[in-house]
Parts: C-alpha cells; structure tokens; sequence
C-alpha cells in the first residue's frame, strides 16, 4: 500500500472515531444520571437484547439460572458475536459490556475501511468511497454501531465477504460470509447471492471450483446454527418454530404486507407524533420502505450482485411479521450506502445533514432507556 492510500485509510479512521466520539458524548450529556445512578457512560449503551448477547456470552445456550420462555428467546440469537465477546473480555479481563462494546467500537472501524476500499475499487473515486462511509456512519439507525449489538461486526463481515467477492479471493469470501450467517441470521442471503454470482460467472468465463467456494462455505455457517439448535434444543429449527418467548409472536407473512399498513397507519390520527408507536411501527416502516427506494435506484447505480444482496435482505426482514426492528436491519443493508454516495451534491446537501440529525435523535431515546428498534 502506497503513502497515499495509507494515508487515506488513516483519514478514513479519523472520520469515523470523530463521528463515534461526538455521538457517544451527546448521549451522556443528554442522559439524566442523577434520576439513574446506577447508570453510567458505558451502561447507556448496553440496552434491550444486549443482555441476550451477554447470557450467550456467559452461559452459552444452556438452561441455566433462566425462565424457560427467556431459553427460548435466545434461540434467535447467532452464536458468533457473544463467542468473541467471551473471547475478547477474558483475555483482557475486562467486562462483558466493555467486551461488547469495545467489539462493536472495532468492528464498525473495520467496516469503513473495507467500505471505502470497496466503493474505491468499484467507483475509482475517493470521493464517493468517502461518502460511502460517511453515509453509513451518519446512518440514522448507526448508534447501534456504538451500542453492545451485532450490528457492527455483520456489516463488517459482510462488506469485507463483498470485497474479498470483487478480488476473487474466494475462500476468504466464504469464510467471511459463513461467519456474517454465525452474525445476524439475514446473513442467510449470502447462499442464493453467492449461488446466483457462480452461474453469472460460469455463463461469463467458463466453470471455475474455486468460485464456489463462497456458495459451499456459507452452507457451512447456515448448519453450524442449525446444529446449534439442534443439540440444545432439539430440533434444528427450534427458533422458528418455538412458542415459549415473546418473539414467538414473528411469523412468515406475505412481503411488506405489515409496512404496507404500518405506513398507512403512520398518517392516521396523529400517529407520527406517538413516539411509542413511531418506535415499534411507524419509523421501521419507514426505514424499510426508504432501503427498498434506495436499492430500486440502486439497480442503475451499482453492480448486481450489491443490489441481489439488499433486495434478499430487505425481502426477509420484510416478510416476517412484528417488524419492531426493522429500521435496525436496514442498517445491515451496506449497498444502500453506495447508492447514496453516488446521489448529486443536492441530494446529498439535504440527506447527509438529515440523517445526522435523526441520528441524534434515535441515538437519544435509545441511550434513555426507551425501545428505539
């Protein structure tokens, strides 16, 4: 790597600390520690499923010192992220929290370097590389990069599984893919994207072993979870069949059906001004319809294979019922950001310092304790 491009990477890494730090301390300042003491700077971001992340991290999926229906939950949990945070805080003694977080703080450094050397590689332009990562991390749903989530490492995974894709280093590939599947089950994309780009590549330049590597290596991911389930659960597709938790109320539906009446409900009696409801429906409709523009844009945008991508993950998230994260999945969506940094100087005036503020935003109810997808 030449100066230049070392320097690059260095300023990539800059912007993202910078927008980390701003939006980290913006929490603190605005969370109320005299009303919460036991709260602190760390603990504001360790909310909602982070505990899930941290019982994997402790217990594993075992039954142990936990109710039943809370067993249950952890089925939809990937083993990947808690494993390394295990990992992570015993080998420098530090908590699960810290663990967790310090693993997101990382990983979403990680992901923008590898986004800017994908964007740059497709694009030839640091200035739209730039954007890219810039777009991800203003992203109105990115605190969740900060917070003790899963976020950070898949988009990682994922967008490192993209470029190594675009190098033709395909083993690597499949590894990383088979691990995003270990990461967030929407991973599970990666198997029809990466058996639709061996037929384009036979069609194009002839039958090649080696391009089917990814294909083969994220079957590997899909079992290890199925066999996880199997073995503590018994039944290879206990997460989408148990009935104990509150997450048993998800179910496959017809595609966007619940969007399609959660944005009409949106404009119904005052709804966007009820920030309960805007929380669990409102604002992921929203989200899920916007991704959904931005991948159909997307289609004249940037290559097939990105857009194959978003469209499986938008499909799978949206077909599912109790969608109260899916402004959180959009996030996973990476090729969204590479449309937006190809959108006109504009567009970008008017998008760039809008996410910004909804960023502030969300990441404000979250830290406060609230439900925020």
């Amino acid at each position: 790597m030449d100066i230049s491009r070392k320097r690059k990477v260095v300023f990539v890494v800059f912007v993202v600390i910078a927008i980390k730090l701003i939006i980290f301390f913006w929490a603190s300042a605005n969370f109320n520690f005299t009303a919460f003491p036991a709260d602190d700077m760390l603990s504001i971001w360790d909310r909602w499923d982070s505990n899930a992340y941290k019982t994997i991290a402790q217990t594993g999926y075992n039954f142990v010192n936990i109710t039943p229906d809370y067993w249950a939950f952890l089925s939809h949990f990937l083993p990947l992220y808690p494993f390394i945070i295990r990992m992570v805080a015993g080998l420098f003694r530090i908590t699960l929290t810290q663990s967790g977080l310090f693993i997101s703080f990382i990983s979403i450094i990680a992901a923008s370097i590898f986004l800017y050397k994908l964007a740059f590689s497709e694009f030839r332009s640091a200035k739209i590389a730039m954007l890219a990562v810039v777009a991800m991390n203003l992203y109105p749903a990115s605190y969740f990069s900060i917070g003790l989530y899963a976020e950070s490492l898949f988009l990682f995974l994922a967008i490192f599984s993209f470029y190594c894709l675009k190098k033709e280093y395909y083993f690597w590939c499949g590894v990383s893919g088979a691990l995003a599947i270990l990461t967030r089950f929407t991973g599970v994309v990666f198997i029809p994207v990466f058996a639709a780009y061996f037929v384009y590549q036979w069609k194009r330049s002839g039958f090649k072993v080696r391009s089917l590597y990814p294909f083969f290596l994220s079957l590997v991911g899909l079992a290890v979870y199925l066999g996880i389930n199997k073995i503590y659960y018994g039944d290879y597709f206990y997460f989408f069949k148990e009935t104990l938790s509150f997450n048993a109320t998800k179910h496959l539906m017809f595609p966007f059906q619940e969007t399609y009446w959660d944005l009409i409900a949106v404009f119904r009696d005052s709804n966007f001004w009820d920030q309960a409801f805007m929380m669990s429906r409102g604002w992921n409709a929203l989200f899920t319809v916007a991704a959904l523009g931005i991948t159909a844009v997307g289609l004249y945008k940037i290559n097939w294979v990105y857009s194959l991508f978003s469209l499986g993950s938008i499909l799978m998230f949206a077909s599912l019922s109790w969608g109260i994260s899916n402004a959180r999945y959009t996030f996973g969506v990476f090729p969204i950001f590479l449309v937006l940094a190809r959108c006109n100087k504009k567009t970008l005036a008017i998008l760039l310092p809008a996410c910004g503020f909804g960023l502030l935003y969300f990441t404000y109810v979250y830290t406060s304790g609230a439900w925020a997808f």
